[in-house]
């Protein structure tokens, strides 16, 4: 938590214009239609912190060119705690953010670009987390002056992958 509070302040409401809905980990893909109606109606589309998303959400999202922020290198590093991964492989250059097109496969999406954090000398921990707050900043940025919707998506070659990881192998 205090890593988080250093990189993105103190706790603090969401604005009267933005509307969230809290779901259990994991439940996302078990929301049928009804349930997310009111927010099916966007112009922009962005995933960030979800499990993976199956189903029909999935490919609404997908036909609706949805971006999703990967906290991790891809191909690189995929799946669960990439950061930590890249770390322990002693690969810290690996350390960062995607964002790319989401696809129906985990982090697979072609990409647009990475987000990568300067070490400042912070612990390990602080470090990585500092690529989300790169990549929230970089993607704002991108979409406020228009440059992400003319980035042409770069498939990812599974052969450049290094590793990929379940939340059961973070133990």
């Amino acid at each position: 938590m205090l890593a988080e509070r250093g990189c993105f302040g103190e706790l603090g409401f969401l604005p009267q214009n933005v509307r969230s809905l809290s779901i259990k980990g994991g439940d996302l893909s078990k929301l049928d239609r009804t349930a997310l109606v009111n927010c099916l109606d966007s112009d922009l589309y962005i995933v960030f912190g979800a499990s993976y998303i199956r189903g029909w959400l999935a490919k609404f999202l997908v036909k609706n060119r949805a971006l999703n922020i990967h906290i991790g290198l891809s191909p690189y590093y995929r799946g669960s705690s990439c950061n930590f991964w890249a770390l322990y492989d002693n690969n810290p250059n690996y350390v960062g953010a995607t964002i790319h097109m989401l696809s129906e496969g985990l982090d697979s999406g072609p990409i647009l670009y990475h987000c990568v954090p300067r070490w400042d000398g912070e612990n390990p921990f602080e470090f990585t987390m500092k690529s989300a707050l790169v990549a929230h900043k970089s993607l704002t940025s991108r979409i406020k002056n228009g440059e992400v919707f003319e980035i042409s998506p770069t498939k990812q070659c599974k052969n450049d992958e290094l590793r990929y990881t379940k939340n059961a192998d973070f133990t």
